[in-house]
């Protein structure tokens, strides 16, 4: 039999994140998403002339008799969509990503196949959040008929489709392809440069001291300033030039993923004026056109430091290389890599982005400390102490000399302290080091609403049991910053504490949404699913933060209580084998604990389930004896 074919325009819809939404609350999002249909989406279909070919769970197939109208649906949703969510937070919006296509389409009955369809749902999987994706046949029939504007992506290479797609965007409103590039360069100015290095280099000590919570943000070195640091580009100590990123010739998207890079990188390192100082776009781009050497440039423009990057392709995606080089020598000091997702201009989370300028910075850092290694420390200046104070530091805490660690560090913020009593560094830096409410306090009434600041102080006031208070704090940040990870780690951590398992764990997947869960999050996600009775992903949690803690930290009664989540999950899941495995494991990291008297004498108070019933009755599953 010949198969029944026809041309059409097919729109393919998906639901952004609906696994996540669901899980987080899979009621109110079943009915937002029926009122959505209901009052948006269907009426614009059906006022377009189109047919719902079939619905999954977060998705739709439409057929459009004319591409114009199917591409005016689609916009039409888009904008009505991003009008409904205003107002409401980010966890519980629901947006959609739309591809279209025109081509040739096989009827079986109500249902559509070919490689039309295909086509349409591949485009949908190239679409931001909010935005739609089309082919070079459908921007090509509309480009005259329709008003909107249409981004160039390139050739894209996508599953199961054989040849390459040449992929537009629907630039919704106008300028809309460089304002998302410009909104998000702007949000990591706002929030530049929070985290230094991997979390559990910072870690270690504080978790020996039993204060692994508060320490989540110890690591959060590199903040953003409300005023420039008190010294000048001439004096050339952490002084940076952001050179514009590479790109191969003749691809286009790569240029305009460099071009974003660069603009990124410059807000982002300009945004740590405390720590450093970057120099202008307009002194970069007069320099170029004087000097291509790095020495010649880093002379020219009077900095230490370059940041460049490279772009390269790589299959359907992009590979970015950020270095920092040291001007005077041209040593390349460190590298990072991260990935740019094809049809996008920047990683998809711009903690990414912050974690590997955080990281280079830091680098730079320690060769300015080394530099000036041979000044006693009666010479230093406030900066330089400061400067010194942060490096020795983590050095010795990666030696694992803890009290070496805070005695340094110590006294190297008393010295600034003493010479510039409000100094804002110093201040800071002396906060953190020591956990402690009085440098924070002093430091809150120069900067009461700094939201780092302000989410220690959450944290100190968790780990003093003061939850409610905790909350309260890490609330107030959000309301500012609602995207502020260390906030909802620390909301988190309180709503765990105060039995509310649920909001717990939707305001640890907002951290989660914009990176990588370092350890002790991990641990608490872990503590959150055992209270929510969810034993394989407590499990699954427990191990992957057991993976990544060193014999100390899993010897510690805050965060080494992980161990005991895992244990009691195994033991739920009737897996005693692993069980028993793993209560092998924990007795031999902490021989003095062999009862669950014993654990509950031995685990810190601020312990993520400290105290939790439920999780000594797994102890017992697993052959711990009272």
């Amino acid at each position: 039999m010949r198969d029944h074919r026809r041309l059409a325009a097919i729109v393919s819809a998906d639901v952004v994140g609906y696994s996540l939404l669901m899980g987080r609350d899979d009621s109110a999002t079943l009915a937002g998403l029926k009122a959505h249909r209901r009052e948006l989406i269907d009426p614009k279909i059906a006022e377009y002339g189109g047919r719902i070919v079939k619905t999954t769970g977060d998705g739709l197939l439409l057929e459009f008799a004319s591409v114009v109208d199917a591409v005016r649906c689609a916009v039409d949703i888009q904008r009505g969509m991003a009008e409904r969510n205003v107002g409401v937070p980010p966890e519980q919006r629901i947006e959609f990503r739309i591809g279209i296509n025109v081509g040739d389409i096989i009827i079986d009955d109500d249902d559509i196949f070919g490689d039309g369809v295909n086509v349409a749902a591949r485009l949908q999987t190239l679409a931001e959040p909010g935005g739609i994706c089309v082919s070079r046949v459908v921007r090509d029939q509309v480009l005259d008929k329709l008003s909107f504007t249409f981004d160039d992506l390139g050739a894209q290479e996508v599953k199961n489709i054989a040849r390459p797609i040449e992929v537009y965007r629907v630039a919704l409103d106008s300028g809309a392809s460089t304002t998302e590039a410009r909104r998000r360069v702007q949000h990591l100015t706002h929030k530049a440069g929070r985290p230094s290095r991997p979390a559990r280099m910072l870690l270690a000590g504080a978790v020996v001291l039993g204060l692994a919570l508060a320490a989540w943000t110890v690591n959060r070195v590199f903040l953003r300033p409300e005023a420039a640091a008190p010294y000048s580009i001439q004096d050339r100590r952490m002084t940076f030039a952001v050179l514009p990123f590479s790109a191969p010739t003749g691809d286009k998207e790569a240029g305009q993923v460099a071009t974003s890079m660069t603009e990124a990188v410059f807000a982002g390192q300009e945004g740590r004026k405390r720590w450093a100082l970057v120099a202008s776009r307009g002194s970069v781009e007069q320099a170029l056109t004087r000097h291509t050497g790095v020495r010649e440039l880093a002379s020219d423009l009077n900095v230490q430091f370059l940041l460049r990057g490279n772009v390269t392709r790589a299959a359907s995606a992009y590979n970015v290389e950020l270095l920092v080089i040291d001007g005077a020598t041209e040593r390349v000091i460190d590298t990072k890599s991260l990935v740019v997702a094809s049809g996008a201009l920047l990683p998809r989370r711009p903690d990414d982005l912050e974690l590997a300028l955080n990281s280079l910075t830091y680098k730079a850092l320690e060769v300015e400390v080394q530099q000036a290694r041979n000044k006693p420390v009666e010479a230093l200046d406030v900066r330089d102490l400061s400067f010194r104070a942060i490096v020795d530091w983590e050095n010795k805490k990666h030696q694992k000399d803890e009290k070496g660690a805070y005695v340094t560090a110590t006294d190297l913020l008393n010295r600034a302290l003493t010479l510039a009593p409000d100094d804002a560094l110093a201040l800071m830096l002396m906060a953190r080091v020591n956990l402690c409410d009085c440098a924070l306090e002093k430091y809150l009434r120069h900067d009461p609403t700094s939201p780092s600041m302000l989410t220690l102080k959450s944290g100190l006031f968790g780990l003093q049991g003061r939850y409610e208070e905790s909350l309260l704090i890490a609330d107030s940040v959000l309301q500012r910053d609602p995207e502020y990870a260390d906030a909802h780690s620390s909301k988190a951590y309180s709503l765990l504490k105060l039995g509310k398992p649920k909001e717990a764990l939707t305001a640890l997947n907002q951290v989660r949404d914009r990176r990588d869960l370092y350890w002790p999050e991990t641990a608490m996600a872990a503590a959150i699913h055992y209270e929510l009775g969810q034993y394989e992903l407590a499990a699954q949690m427990a191990q992957k933060a057991k993976t990544e803690m060193t014999h100390d930290e899993l010897s510690n009664p805050n965060g080494g209580a992980v161990s005991l989540t895992l244990i009691a999950a195994e033991a739920q899941l009737g897996h005693l084998p692993r069980a028993q495995r793993a209560l092998a494991d924990f007795k031999a990291a902490v021989p003095g604990v062999q009862t669950i008297l014993a654990v509950k004498k031995w685990i810190h108070h601020g312990a993520d389930l400290a105290g939790y019933e439920p999780l000594f009755d797994g102890l017992r599953r697993a052959g711990m004896t009272d």
